[in-house]
C-alpha cells in the first residue's frame, strides 16, 4: 500500500512539473514531435532510476546511438553524410532542454531517404548478370569492423559483395536440396545460379516496398529511442500502434478476427484460423485465402495489396463487436467479401501448460509446467494472469500424485513482477521474494503473504541465457531459500531492473496546442532495480544455476552485459528470511549429471558443435568462393545434423496426458492436436530428460 501511495504522489508531482514546463506563450508554436520529445524527457527525468544530466556529453553518446539505428550495417550512408550530421551532434541537448528545432532528425531523415533512393538501382543492376563463384574474394560480415563508404564507388562495391554473398548462400542451398532430391531431371548450375539471383531480387523488392511504407512517425520513434537508449537498454518510446502490440504480447489477448497472417506476392495470406475465434465461428475465411481489400463495416474498402503486413493487421484488428469486411481470393480462384464481427482472440501459446513426465520403465510420475512469460492483464479487462494459471496447474498435478515438479523458464523474458512474487509463494512459506530499490534509495521487500505451501515436492527450475527479469527473480528466490535446484546454462540474461509504462496523453494540459498532438504514445521507463533477498543484484550477473548444462548458445554473446549503457551490478543489505526446511543434495546431483552428460551422445556432440561454432563466430571475413563457402557450410551442417539426429531419438522420456485432458481430447480434436504437438516437443528435449532424472534423485 505504501509503495502505491508513493507512486501516486510521485505521479502527481511529475504531472504538475511537466505541465508547468510546457505552458506555451501565445506566440510559440511547437511541432507534435517537439512536444513528444519534451514530454518524454521530462517524464524520464522525474521517474528514471538513474536520471542524467542532458548536456553535450550526453549528446555525444546519443548521436552515436542514433547513427547505429540509422544505418547499422553501414551500407546506405556515406562517410560525408556522417560528417554532415556531426554538425548537429552537440545540439541534441538543446532540442530536449529548450524545445529547439529537431535539426538532427530533420537532416538525417532527408539524407537517409535520399540515399535509400540512390541504392535502389544497385540490386536491380547487380542481380541481372550471372555471378562467378570461382573468384577468390571475401567480404567483412561484421559492421563494427567496417567503416562507412568514402564514396559511391566504395558503397557500390560493398553492395556487390553483400549481394553476392546472399546469392551464394541461396545457390548453395538450392544445389544441396537438388542433390538430396530423387528427381531424375536436374537443373544445371547455370539455372540454379539464376534461380538464386531471382530469389534475392524478390526479397529486395519486398524490402523496397517496406522501406517505402516506413512513415515519419516510425522514423521519429527510431530517433527518440536512440536518445533514450543512453539511459539503459530497456527505456524506450512506444508510438500508439507499438504500444498496442506490446499490450497484446503481455496479455495473450487481442480484439480481432482470430487469424494468423503473412505476405505472399504482395497479398496478405491467411496462414491459420485460431480455433474458437471470430473467424472460426463465422466459418468462411480459410487458410490459404488471399486478402486484397479491408473495409470497416459499411465504409469504403481499402486496397491492401503491397501494403506492409503490420499496417494491414492494424486495420483488421478492432474493438470487440465491430464489423470488418475482407475481400479475399479463395483457393479455387473465386473472389468473395467476408463479413466478420470482431471478438476477443486468446493466444494459447502465451499461457502456462503442464504435462506428466515418466522415465521409461518407471512408475513414478512427475509434473512439468512450462511458463512462456509472466503474463498479466494490466488493463483489468478479465484477462488471465500467470500466477492464477500456475496455481491451477499445480493443483491439477497434485491430483495426479506427482513426486516432484519441473518449472520451465527457458526463453522466458519476464513480465509481471507482482505475479512472480505470488508464484514463488506457491512453493515457500510466507517471506520476502525480491527487494526493489527505487531512485530515492528506499528499498522495499516484496513478500508472499500466504503462509501456505501449495507444492512441497522436490522442485527443479530450468533456465537458460534468455531467461530474464521476472524469470531471474523466481529462480533466484528458489535458489536463495534452498527450496529447489536451478538447472541451466552458465548464467541467465542479467536483466535486474523494473520498468513501467507512462501514457504521455495523461500528462497533457488542456491547451489546444497540446490536445491536437494526441495520441502521443507512451514511454517505458526503468524506475527501479531489483535485488535478490541475499542482497545481490541479478543485474548483469544474472542467476548462476546450481547445476550447469551446456547449450547451443553457450558461445554466443548474450545477456545484459552485452548491451550498450547497461546499468551496473550493485549490492544492498539482505532481507531477513528462513531457509527451507530441507536442502537439496546439490553435490550428488551435480556429480551424477556431469558423469551422465560426459557419456551422453547428445551432449558429446553438442560440445564439439560449440567448438566449431566458436571458430566460425570469430571468423567474420566471409569467403565468396563457392568451394570455401561450401566447405564451411557442410562442416556446420554435418555437426548440426548429427546433433539434431541424436536429440530427436527416443531418450528414455515418456509423456502422459493429465486425467482431465484424457476426457477432453475424446471430443475436442483441436485440443488433442495442440497437446500432442506440445508433447512431441518435450520428447525431443534432452534438457527436460536430464531435469527429470535429477528430480528423481532429489531428496
Amino acid at each position: 500500500m505504501f509503495m502505491k501511495l508513493k507512486l501516486a504522489l510521485l505521479a502527481l508531482l511529475v504531472f504538475c512539473g511537466v505541465v508547468g514546463f510546457y505552458t506555451l506563450k501565445k506566440e510559440e508554436k511547437l511541432t507534435k514531435e517537439q512536444v513528444i520529445i519534451g514530454y518524454v524527457f521530462k517524464v524520464t527525468d522525474a521517474y528514471h532510476y538513474l536520471p542524467m544530466k542532458i548536456d553535450d556529453a550526453y549528446s555525444g553518446k546519443a548521436f552515436k546511438q542514433y547513427l547505429k539505428a540509422l544505418d547499422y550495417n553501414k551500407r546506405i550512408l556515406l562517410l560525408s553524410d556522417v560528417k554532415q550530421l556531426k554538425k548537429y551532434e552537440m545540439s541534441i541537448d538543446d532540442e530536449i532542454n529548450n524545445a529547439a528545432p529537431l535539426d538532427l532528425f530533420e537532416n538525417a531523415l532527408a539524407l537517409i531517404q535520399k540515399r535509400e533512393q540512390e541504392i535502389r538501382p544497385y540490386y536491380k543492376e547487380m542481380l541481372l548478370s550471372a555471378m562467378d563463384f570461382n573468384v577468390k574474394e571475401s567480404v567483412e560480415n561484421d559492421p563494427d569492423k567496417r567503416e562507412f563508404p568514402k564514396n559511391e564507388g566504395e558503397r557500390k562495391e560493398l553492395w556487390r559483395k553483400l549481394l553476392k554473398l546472399q546469392v551464394l548462400s541461396r545457390y548453395y542451398n538450392l544445389k544441396e536440396a537438388q542433390s538430396a532430391d530423387s528427381i531424375k531431371v536436374k537443373k544445371s548450375d547455370v539455372d540454379l545460379e539464376k534461380e538464386a539471383r531471382e530469389k534475392v531480387l524478390k526479397s529486395y523488392e519486398e524490402w523496397t516496398k517496406n522501406i517505402e511504407q516506413v512513415d515519419r512517425m516510425e522514423r521519429f520513434s527510431t530517433y527518440v529511442n536512440a536518445l533514450l537508449s543512453v539511459y539503459d537498454p530497456h527505456t524506450s518510446y512506444f508510438a500508439p500502434r507499438a504500444k498496442q502490440d506490446f499490450d497484446i504480447s503481455m496479455t495473450g489477448r487481442l480484439e480481432g478476427i482470430g487469424a494468423t497472417l503473412s505476405v505472399k506476392d504482395g497479398y496478405v495470406k491467411v496462414n491459420e484460423i485460431i480455433p474458437g475465434s471470430a473467424s472460426a465461428r463465422q466459418g468462411e475465411l480459410e487458410a490459404g485465402d488471399l486478402i486484397s481489400e479491408v473495409a470497416q463495416g459499411a465504409a469504403k474498402a481499402i486496397d491492401v495489396v503491397d501494403m506492409r503486413l503490420d499496417k494491414v493487421v492494424s486495420m483488421i484488428r478492432g474493438p470487440k463487436g465491430t464489423e470488418v469486411r475482407l475481400t479475399v481470393k479463395k483457393i479455387d480462384g473465386t473472389t468473395r467479401i467476408i463479413k466478420i464481427i470482431r471478438d476477443v482472440v486468446v493466444i494459447e501459446e502465451t499461457y502456462a501448460k503442464s504435462a506428466i513426465l515418466q522415465k521409461s520403465g518407471g512408475e513414478a510420475r512427475y509434473g512439468y509446467i512450462d511458463i512462456p512469460q509472466f503474463y498479466a492483464d494490466f488493463s483489468g479487462k478479465g484477462g488471465r494472469n500467470c500466477s492464477d494459471d500456475l496455481l491451477i496447474e499445480v493443483e491439477r498435478l497434485s491430483k495426479e500424485n506427482t513426486k516432484g515438479t519441473i518449472i520451465d523458464l527457458r526463453n522466458n523474458g519476464g513480465g509481471s513482477l507482482q505475479d512472480c512474487v505470488k508464484m514463488v509463494g506457491l512453493f515457500i512459506e510466507s517471506g520476502p521474494v525480491v527487494i526493489v530499490d527505487d531512485k530515492s534509495g528506499e528499498s522495499q521487500a516484496y513478500t508472499d503473504p500466504d503462509p501456505r505451501i501449495r507444492d512441497a515436492k522436490p522442485l527443479i527450475v530450468l533456465v537458460n541465457g534468455f531467461s530474464a527479469s521476472a524469470s531471474e527473480i523466481f529462480a533466484a528466490a528458489i535458489q536463495d531459500y534452498h527450496r529447489g535446484v536451478v538447472m541451466g546454462t552458465a548464467s541467465t540474461f542479467g536483466k535486474g531492473s523494473v520498468q513501467r509504462f507512462f501514457e504521455l496523453d495523461e500528462f497533457m494540459p488542456d491547451q489546444a496546442e497540446y490536445t491536437s498532438a494526441k495520441p502521443m504514445g507512451a514511454v517505458k521507463l526503468t524506475m527501479s532495480k531489483f535485488f535478490r533477498i541475499n542482497g545481490g543484484a541479478t543485474q548483469l550477473k544474472g542467476v548462476v544455476p546450481d547445476i550447469v548444462l551446456p547449450d547451443a548458445y553457450s558461445n554466443m554473446k548474450l545477456g545484459e552485459k552485452e548491451e550498450d549503457f547497461a546499468m551496473p551490478w550493485t549490492k544492498i543489505n539482505p532481507a531477513s528470511y528462513q531457509l527451507y526446511k530441507s536442502e537439496p543434495n546439490y553435490k550428488e546431483l551435480g556429480s551424477a549429471l556431469v558423469q551422465r552428460i560426459d557419456t551422453t551422445a547428445y551432449f558429446k556432440l553438442l560440445n564439439a558443435h560449440l567448438a566449431l561454432m566458436k571458430k566460425e563466430e570469430e571468423n567474420t571475413l566471409q569467403s565468396l568462393k563457392y568451394v570455401d563457402y561450401a566447405a564451411e557450410s557442410k562442416a556446420i551442417e554435418s555437426s548440426s545434423n548429427a546433433l539434431n539426429g541424436v536429440s530427436k531419438r527416443a531418450n528414455g522420456l515418456k509423456i502422459d496426458f493429465l486425467h482431465d485432458e484424457q476426457e477432453a481430447i475424446k471430443t475436442d480434436k483441436v485440443k488433442k492436436e495442440r497437446l500432442e504437438n506440445f508433447h512431441k516437443t518435450l520428447l525431443q528435449d534432452a534438457y527436460i530428460y536430464q531435469a527429470l532424472i535429477a528430480l528423481s534423485e532429489m531428496h
